[in-house]
């Protein structure tokens, strides 16, 4: 063969058996292919197409390699067609993230987005010139080989035809039949091949998806957390979605000698029509035997990130409190630098106070400057919100040692965990029960709220006040013995500040005062009031910035539950100095002329005053 095999396949498409409308859809899918940027699941449906249908494979590439060309040829008309879509055509976009497979496409992207509307047309307007030259080709081939005996003469000639199959091919004994032919458009074997290529695909994936994907997962979590956390297996099961991982152990950045969370095993079941979106949901997610502040084998790696930025000046005023009455966490908790060492490290779990505003003013800049670079018009987004990638419906972690006395062995229900909670738009909750005292605590971040800044909200019960006094400082003016906690909050908490109002209820309250007391009052008048304050009701707020909190007390509120403590208690002791005094004088002028019973009675500074009240006229109280 003189020529090269493509040419000479595309040659014979002229006179061949390749049916017209086989033409028009292998031109048109293969510049459908090759104009959308990239390879997403777009592609994988058109390769699926493909494979089912009778494709003319050397047209379809060629079509797709020149329209790869035209892809970056034609970058900003694609931009700008994107944004045209972007703007008229939202409800096409949505639909299409909702099919399988297509849903992977990443529809955001102005260059994908216009490429998938033109990229059709510009593949059926070639598929159909292609088509039309073809079929006149024929038919001028067919007019000759009927119509003249010279052109018959001359194609007879031996040379002729040895030429024709050199640098042609073999040819269609019948030119009619390119006419009369049914054209067959479903490839017979093509559904077979598709189950070999999917069976293929997934031998493949069992033999090689476990250490790739633990690879990934470890470096995924590497990066959140921002020190080195290790899996010591992950097992993933494409036909049903089932996820289970082992050996957690995930470094704590400040001390990595240690870690800061270690797990046993996470088991988890995955939606497979989600994971077709690209999406991974997850139902119910299942952690056991989870660990903190574990010591290492070897000291993790820690990822060197950027600083963070210092926390801005703590104004009262900015949240309508007086100086007098806030308070530092450093004079109530005894380690508050380890308090707020935690409160740095859950700022990335904490809704984004500027997400929303730096994606308004990252938007607008889109739209009001065109990429600078021309590659930039290939990337360029549109400013939609980023439909969550994770979302795991439950996560149950049971048997938890929380390093804290009031918790101790608990379990833990979270719901709605997503890498993107803002467009979720779900409620976010954690609940913690202590299985081994009465302790309960019940948050919920209400992302469904539409509100810039989700609320905040719970109840807490069952807080040992006997078990928190480790964790107080000797600063703190108090000392409780007995007593349980319960309340609820409110309010807002970003990555950055908080407000939290806490409406607090402690019942059978034993404490004294110690140090320099409180409210104003010396240890020891204080002590008198707590001596006889068993029920106390207050309202304490939480403001200021996120890694450096302040308290502000009801102080008002509590001097008044103080001096009626103090007016009872001095009522108390007054009553019993009368008593004593009474009992004094009693036995000194009766001796022991009375029985014992009328003495008892008599000593009764209350039964006493009864009885007077009764013998000068006055109304008893009915009893």
């Amino acid at each position: 063969m003189l020529l090269p095999k493509p040419i000479r396949k595309m040659l014979a498409i002229f006179r061949g058996s390749v049916s017209p409308v086989l033409i028009f859809i292998s031109i048109m899918l293969g510049f459908w292919f090759g104009l959308i940027p990239g390879f997403s699941g777009i592609h994988v449906v058109l390769i699926v197409l493909v494979v089912l249908l009778n494709v003319h494979l050397g047209l379809f590439l060629l079509s797709g390699g020149l329209a790869k060309g035209l892809c970056f040829a034609a970058a900003p008309v694609l931009y700008h067609i994107g944004a045209a879509v972007q703007d008229y055509l939202p409800g096409l976009l949505s639909l299409l993230g909702s099919i399988p497979i297509v849903g992977m496409t990443d529809f955001s992207r102005y260059s994908v987005a216009g490429a998938f509307v033109v990229g059709p047309i510009i593949g059926a307007i070639a598929g159909l010139l292609m088509a039309r030259s073809v079929i006149g080709f024929r038919r001028t081939l067919l007019k000759f080989e009927e119509g003249s005996e010279k052109f018959k003469e001359w194609y007879s000639k031996g040379w002729v035809r040895i030429l024709d199959r050199l640098l042609v091919g073999k040819r269609t004994k019948d030119t009619k039949a390119l006419f009369t032919a049914k054209t067959k458009v479903i490839r017979k074997a093509g559904a077979a091949i598709a189950v070999l290529i999917l069976a293929g695909s997934v031998a493949a994936i069992i033999l090689v998806k476990d250490n790739m994907a633990k690879d990934y997962a470890a470096k995924t979590m590497t990066q959140a957390n921002g020190a080195e956390v290790n899996l010591e297996s992950l097992d993933l099961s494409v036909l049903t979605g089932a996820v289970s991982a082992t050996g957690i152990q995930v470094t704590d950045a400040n001390k990595p000698q240690n870690n800061q969370v270690a797990i046993d095993k996470i088991a988890a079941d995955a939606s497979i029509y989600d994971l077709l979106l690209g999406r991974l949901v997850m139902e119910n997610v299942e952690v056991s035997n989870v660990k903190f502040n574990q010591p290492r084998a070897t000291p993790g790696e820690v990822v060197a990130t950027a600083a963070e930025e210092e926390p801005e000046p703590f104004d009262p005023c900015d949240f309508e409190a007086t100086a007098s009455d806030t308070s530092k966490l450093d004079t109530y908790f005894k380690d508050a630098k380890a308090l707020k060492e935690k409160l740095q490290k859950a700022r990335k779990w904490l809704p984004k106070e500027k997400e929303e505003t730096d994606a308004q003013a990252q938007g607008q800049q889109q739209q009001e400057e065109a990429p600078h670079k021309y590659l930039d018009y290939l990337l360029a987004r549109a400013d939609v919100p980023t439909s969550p990638r994770m979302l795991a419906k439950r996560i149950l972690l049971d048997n938890i040692q929380i390093p804290w006395g009031l918790f101790d062995n608990s379990k833990v229900l979270m719901t709605n965990i997503s890498d993107s909670a803002r467009t979720a738009k779900l409620p976010v909750t954690f609940e913690m029960n202590s299985l081994d005292t009465k302790a309960s605590i019940n948050t919920k971040i209400d992302y469904s709220s539409g509100e810039q800044t989700p609320g905040v909200s719970g109840v807490f019960e069952g807080f040992d006040l006997s078990k928190l006094q480790s964790s107080l400082s000797s600063d703190s003016g108090l000392m409780f013995e007995q007593g349980l906690a319960s309340g609820k909050f409110s309010g807002k908490v970003t990555d950055t500040s908080i407000d939290l109002t806490i409406d607090l209820a402690v019942q059978n309250m034993k404490a004294k005062a110690q140090g320099q007391g409180i409210l104003g009052l010396d240890s020891e008048t204080a002590s008198e009031a707590l001596s006889v304050l068993n029920n106390i009701s207050t309202k304490i707020r939480v403001v200021g910035p996120i890694t450096e909190p302040r308290l502000v007390f009801d102080v008002k509120g509590l001097q008044d539950e103080f001096k009626n403590a103090l007016v009872k208690a001095g009522k108390q002791k007054l009553a019993e100095e009368v008593d004593k005094q009474l009992g004094e004088q009693i036995d000194k002028e009766l001796g022991d002329k009375v029985p014992g019973e009328i003495k008892d009675t008599l000593k009764d500074s209350e039964g006493v005053l009864d009885g007077l009240g009764g013998l000068l006229g006055g109304k008893k109280d009915d009893k």
